[in-house]
């Protein structure tokens, strides 16, 4: 098909280039996702337990979050990335146009859907304001559930909890404290940090101390008090866009730094003065670190006058 009788479908590919463009401005001023998901990267986090046979069915397209293979060719509103793909995107147009949209290919995780097969034409579809398409739905099993404004920094974020939660049931033992931390690795550290507790535990007390015994003493006599002195001293204040759960992980590491080994830490109140002294954003904290440093620098100058 001769790309010069497609002069409407190429006009309609440049708007979609165009409207691309514009997306990704104010992706970035609302902090919206602008990338599609890969799947395989979503799979390996999800770690899915089974497979529905494929089905068919309609589903809506705003639910459509990623691809197989095409997830830089397109954003997340599947309007296309590639100059290079104009032809294509016009000679399907123009089938689409005489013949219809044919059943695409998805893979279905987490309730959200992947293309497998069919990632012009859902294209196509957005540009022509459908809401639906029609798939042949391959399902795969997973306790996880995603989001259609989850980026892969969410997916990361949503599987350590999970897995967090499977490996010491904290929701269920104590559910009225909510442990969240926004930094990928983070989850695992806590578990490794009530690991740790349970292996004093169990030379305390000469024998080997369940799962549940150690969250449980962990929660009561290592972690809740972090987070009494985090909230006296007020450190989410100077340290904003943190959680509870980040700072009780900064406290310790800093406290370790300080003390230089599991023993005799320093204080939690003493340790988050000073992180806050070190850390905060604060305006007023700020120059007082610009001040320490400039005087330090001032020192080092006059000592070396009086040395020569």
């Amino acid at each position: 098909m001769p790309l010069t009788n497609l002069s409407v479908e190429v006009n309609e590919f440049r708007e979609a280039r165009r409207q691309a463009k514009i997306q990704a401005l104010l992706a970035k001023l609302k902090r919206k996702p602008q990338k599609l998901l890969s799947f395989d990267e979503v799979r390996k986090e999800l770690k899915p337990t089974g497979v529905r046979r494929r089905y068919l069915e309609d589903i809506p397209i705003d639910k459509i979050v990623g691809s197989v293979n095409r997830y830089v060719d397109f954003n997340r509103r599947f309007y296309p990335l590639q100059d290079s793909d104009e032809g294509r995107w016009a000679r399907i147009k123009m089938v689409v146009e005489e013949e219809g949209v044919m059943p695409i290919d998805v893979f279905k995780i987490g309730g959200m859907y992947f293309v497998m097969d069919g990632n012009h034409r859902v294209s196509i579809a957005r540009q022509n304001d459908a809401t639906h398409i029609e798939a042949f739905v391959t399902e795969l099993r997973t306790k996880i559930e995603l989001t259609k404004d989850d980026d892969i920094h969410d997916v990361i974020m949503r599987a350590e909890h999970f897995e967090l939660l499977e490996d010491t049931r904290l929701d269920e033992l104590r559910p009225d404290v909510d442990i969240k931390v926004t930094l990928p690795g983070s989850y695992r550290k806590i578990y490794e940090h009530i690991e740790v507790h349970r292996y004093y535990m169990g030379l305390e007390k000469n024998r080997e101390v369940t799962m549940d015994e150690a969250v449980i003493s962990w929660l009561d006599n290592i972690y809740l008090p972090a987070v009494r002195a985090i909230r006296d001293y007020k450190v989410l204040e100077d340290l904003p866009n943190r959680t509870e759960a980040d700072l009780y992980l900064w406290l310790k590491r800093h406290q370790m730094r300080l003390t230089g080994n599991f023993k005799n830490l320093v204080g939690e109140g003493l340790v988050a003065q000073d992180l806050v002294a070190r850390y905060s954003k604060k305006p007023y904290r700020v120059l007082v670190r610009f001040y320490d440093k400039s005087l330090n620098i001032i020192e080092k100058i006059f000592k070396c006058f009086s040395k020569a």
